[in-house]
């Protein structure tokens, strides 16, 4: 049995006015399964002297509408078996997510679904995102079955009980708004009521709830694409936070909605999102995004963009493992600019309608990198990182193969680097390639490779990696995890401070040919300081090839205490589908200080899952759960946000 087509296993559905208006957890059969429980990060103040482009605004924001691991309706799960997922590696650059797939009623036949109203953003994904500052929403799509009076009911009180519900369901599954896309002419009195219903989704909203209006119907109910913001749709932001223009963008447009946002009091970076097809164009959307972002001028309004997924849903053999590689050249295009250096951002062809071109020839597209700035959520001690992208052809725990098999869960992605990858060599060849290595990891499913020519002529290489406002008080240290396959090469990790942002300090950081090797520094003489950038430096005193793989970054604060045992672990369930069990697990979430939890089978530690939540359910062959009539312990660890573990809980399958 193939996990990710088992109706067994708890997948995500779409909501219907039925199905909204009498929403609970306790009615909604899998609820408990699709929570986000990591909250949202704070960001750190910018800073233009570490930014990859120091003159570049940093008031624009940018809203990345698309689908999480893939379009799927009827297998939307949090995590699951397969490598060849999509796994966004650039939340750097957005400050809003919105999912982007409909999804069926609950109970739908699958020849011929009835499709919700509202989608749930993939919970993986919302944890992601939240690990990395970015706010997620669920979407509102409109037309789809039914009668959309039904979503109208008003209370004799004025309130809405889709409007309560939308709430309700937004605070339980742990996400921070709604993506309004109502693409269907309706009844002016239906137009009214829908203000009304958003009006009042607002008012009970908690702060930090975001709404954002796409550019569909005027407020009398007509569908029309105005591609701006004007009078005629302003009226729409009385209820909502932003606007998502669509994206037949033109000069006088573009001044209209920023003229149009001011008039109405506002901010035109926090109130116009102007819309960029990725999805239909690829590469070479049709109306060029430097109407936004002209060339040596302030940007005009914020950004959004759809179908940023395009990097592999158009890819040749997108779902071929052994095509991956191209699969993530063609994200690192899209984010960091065709040269896939955030700072050597910026087109190598003109933007010429009347040639035409290929969608997927990068070198029309001048890389978000090259418009939004980065940001960065490492602000306070502890932060650890171990490279880990969210999916993995084997799993790692301390350096050891704790798993085979292929898997994916965005819940568990590290933040990964801010730049990717800026790069410089000392020498008059180029830099090492850098790039995220899946053959070998320290933790987790991956490894940072630095490999290629290094000595003499190629000289050293330098990688920046993230940018950080740590204030250093004096009990912190450093910690890098790496192996390196040749003699003779050497790694070393810098530090950027606030107050001489030019020049790092330079700490090192040992390899070894034999497995991982940890070098820890202790930062006391870096008191009173403010670090503003980590990165490493690869170099030889002779010209040689080298494979430098990092499978750990930690910069640590004071020395915690391991995370308490977890409580009341418990299997809930086994069901089984032919060879395959599944089994639910559930356990009591801790209120702090822990990271994440690893499930780990106990007769020989072979690991089965990881998540931050209450609950999780392994898909495994019946044979390696079955055991003997005593049936098969598992272990529960949990880790703390410094990577400490706990002592294990213990329960026991039986199947």
């Amino acid at each position: 049995m193939d996990a990710d087509r088992s109706a067994v296993r708890p997948y995500m559905h779409g909501y219907d006015a039925a199905a909204l208006k009498g929403w609970s957890p306790g009615s909604d059969r899998w609820a408990r399964y699709f929570r986000s429980r990591v909250p949202l990060a704070p960001r750190i103040a910018p800073f233009p002297a570490t930014q990859a482009h120091p003159d570049l605004a940093t008031g624009p924001q940018l809203m990345n509408l698309s689908y999480d691991y893939d379009n799927a309706f009827f297998t939307a799960r949090k995590y699951g078996d397969g490598f060849a997922r999509r796994l966004l590696r650039f939340w750097q650059y957005s400050d809003l997510y919105g999912s982007w797939h409909g999804l069926p009623v609950d109970g739908s036949p699958t020849d011929n679904p009835a499709h919700g109203l509202v989608n749930l953003p993939n919970p993986a994904y919302t944890d992601a995102a939240h690990r990395n500052g970015v706010r997620s929403l669920g979407c509102w799509f409109w037309p789809r079955d039914g009668d959309f009076e039904e979503y109208l009911e008003q209370r004799a009180d004025g309130s809405f009980p889709v409007a309560d519900k939308l709430v309700e369901m937004a605070a339980y599954f742990g996400f921070d708004g709604y993506f309004i896309n109502h693409e269907a002419e309706t009844p002016p009195a239906q137009a009214a009521l829908l203000a009304d219903l958003l009006r009042a989704l607002r008012e009970r909203a908690p702060e930090g709830f975001h709404l954002q209006w796409y550019d569909t119907i005027t407020p009398d109910g007509h569908l029309d694409y105005v591609n701006h913001l004007n009078t005629d749709n302003a009226p729409w932001l009385d209820h909502t936070d932003s606007f998502f223009a669509n994206y037949w963008m033109t000069p006088e447009g573009v001044e209209t909605s920023v003229a149009t946002a001011r008039k109405l009091g506002r901010d035109p970076y926090a109130t116009v999102f102007h819309g960029t097809e990725n999805e239909q164009f690829g590469f070479d959307p049709e109306y060029d995004p430097r109407l936004l972002f002209p060339p040596g001028e302030p940007a005009r309004t914020s950004w959004a963009l759809f179908g940023s997924h395009f990097v592999k849903e158009l890819a040749p053999d997108h779902d071929d493992l052994d095509a991956q590689g191209e699969v993530f050249r063609r994200e690192r295009r899209y984010w960091s600019g065709p040269h896939e250096d955030p700072t050597r951002s910026g087109r190598l062809l003109p933007h010429d309608r009347e040639t035409p071109r290929d969608r997927d020839d990068h070198r029309a597209w001048d890389g978000v990198a090259h418009h939004i700035t980065e940001r960065s959520v490492i602000g306070a001690f502890p932060f650890v990182t171990r490279f880990n992208t969210g999916h993995g052809r084997a799993f790692f725990l301390d350096g050891r193969r704790a798993a085979d098999g292929d898997w994916h869960n965005a819940s568990v992605q590290d933040v990964l680097p801010t730049w990717q990858f800026w790069t410089r060599a000392e020498g008059s060849g180029a830099p090492l390639s850098v790039d995220f290595d899946h053959t070998l990891a320290y933790d987790g499913g991956s490894s940072l490779l630095l490999s290629g020519e290094v000595g003499p002529g190629g000289g050293a290489t330098t990688v920046r990696l993230y940018k950080t406002a740590l204030s250093v008080t004096g009990p912190e240290r450093l910690t890098v995890t790496a192996r390196g396959t040749e003699d003779g090469v050497t790694l070393e990790v810098g530090l950027l401070f606030q107050d001489d942002p030019r020049e790092f300090t330079w700490l090192a950081a040992g390899t070894s040919e034999a497995g991982w090797h940890t070098t820890t520094h202790d930062l006391a003489a870096f008191r009173g300081r403010t670090i503003a950038a980590v990165g490493l430096r690869v170099s030889s005193a002779r010209p040689t090839s080298c494979a430098v793989r990092v499978g750990e970054l930690t910069l640590l604060g004071p020395e915690l205490k391991p995370p308490a045992p977890p409580q009341d672990f418990t299997v809930d369930d086994v069901c089984v589908e032919g060879e395959t069990a599944h089994v639910f697990l559930s356990w009591r979430l801790a209120e702090e200080g822990v990271r994440h939890y690893d499930v780990l089978r106990d007769c020989d530690g072979r690991w089965l899952g990881r998540i931050y939540d209450d609950v999780y359910v392994l898909s495994v062959p019946r044979a390696s759960v079955a055991g003997t009539g005593a049936g098969t312990r598992l272990r529960l660890v949990a880790v703390g946000q410094d990577g400490s573990r706990s002592a294990p809980a213990t329960t026991t399958i039986t199947c």
